[in-house]
């Protein structure tokens, strides 16, 4: 008796691992308390058009999953059937397409020549004034010259602080969407200004402030693009004379130790009115003649090629 009791421990000791063993097979468990591989599915890559986690947990902006004002989809017919739809990258859709960037949380516009891009923020000296064109201002044209297809998304009698009835300072504008930015990674980010701040008068701490806020706003859109900060055009003579630069250069200073504090490029132009002798050359107290901007062009072409920025286009 005592013999045929110990055998009916064993065997239900031996039931028991079984039904155990049956049971963490049913969910997926292994000896060592992973999930393997079901060995019937093959393992597969993830879409090329899905995000790609970074160190900080966000996604690149130009592999994020697509999210459009207006849904795209590849893979179905008309008829409703046909191939399993998947979300086509947003770099595929149509230019002027409108998206709903998830890194900055604005819908921005699709822009096929993006990488090729320098996307400026400026005011009148990028965007012209006194019968020059946007696409023939020193800032412009130097850019070009260097190899970028230029993306202008400033407007006239704006600045860091100052602003229009129908335009923004620059940060708002980019806060409330009436600059639409364009999506993806450009190969630079300029931002030039200041002269229209020092008509305003506004105090060196709040251009330093919206500087910062502009920054970061564009980072949201720009996280992996290289930056670059333009001062404000004016005279360099002495304190006091007559080709004194006063505010406006005041002002390019401010953006300068602003830039240098935060680790960004920096085109001083504070003084070249008076360096390049271009005092004669102004259609206006502050805008250059079409003469006076070749000039320049010749003059910025030169720093930003001295500075290793060449758009994907130069020689």
């Amino acid at each position: 008796m005592a013999r045929g009791g110990k055998l009916r421990r064993w065997a239900a000791a031996l039931a028991c691992a079984l039904a155990l063993a049956l049971a963490l097979a049913g969910c997926g468990v292994d000896a060592a308390g992973q999930i393997p591989a079901d060995p019937m599915t093959p393992a597969t890559a993830a879409p090329a058009n899905m995000p790609k986690a970074t160190a900080s947990g966000t996604s690149t902006p130009s592999q994020v999953a697509v999210q459009v004002l207006k849904p795209a989809l590849r893979g179905v017919s008309a008829q409703g059937h046909g191939t399993r739809a998947t979300p086509v990258s947003p770099l595929e859709l149509p230019a002027g397409t409108l998206f709903l960037n998830p890194a900055s949380g604005r819908k921005e516009i699709i822009d096929p020549a993006i990488t090729r891009s320098a996307v400026l923020m400026g005011d009148s000296q990028s965007g012209g004034a006194a019968g020059v064109k946007a696409t023939d201002t020193w800032v412009e044209r130097a850019l070009t010259a260097q190899g970028y297809k230029v993306h202008f998304v400033g407007a006239g009698g704006r600045g860091f602080v100052a602003g229009t009835s129908k335009s923004p300072n620059y940060p708002d504008s980019v806060e409330s969407g009436r600059a639409l930015l364009p999506y993806g990674n450009p190969a630079l980010v300029v931002v030039q200004g200041g002269g229209n701040d020092a008509a305003l008068g506004a105090p060196d701490a709040q251009i330093r402030a919206n500087a910062a806020r502009l920054v970061r706003d564009l980072r949201a859109s720009y996280p992996t693009s290289k930056f670059l900060l333009i001062g404000t055009l004016a005279k360099g003579g002495a304190k006091g004379s007559a080709n004194a630069g006063g505010r406006r250069s005041e002002v390019d200073a401010t953006l300068g130790d602003f830039a240098r504090r935060n680790g960004l490029p920096f085109i001083s132009a504070g003084d070249w009115l008076t360096r390049y002798r271009l005092t004669g050359e102004m259609a206006d107290r502050v805008h250059l003649t079409a003469d006076g901007h070749t000039v320049l062009t010749g003059v910025l072409a030169g720093k930003l090629g001295a500075m290793g920025l060449k758009g994907p286009a130069a020689g």
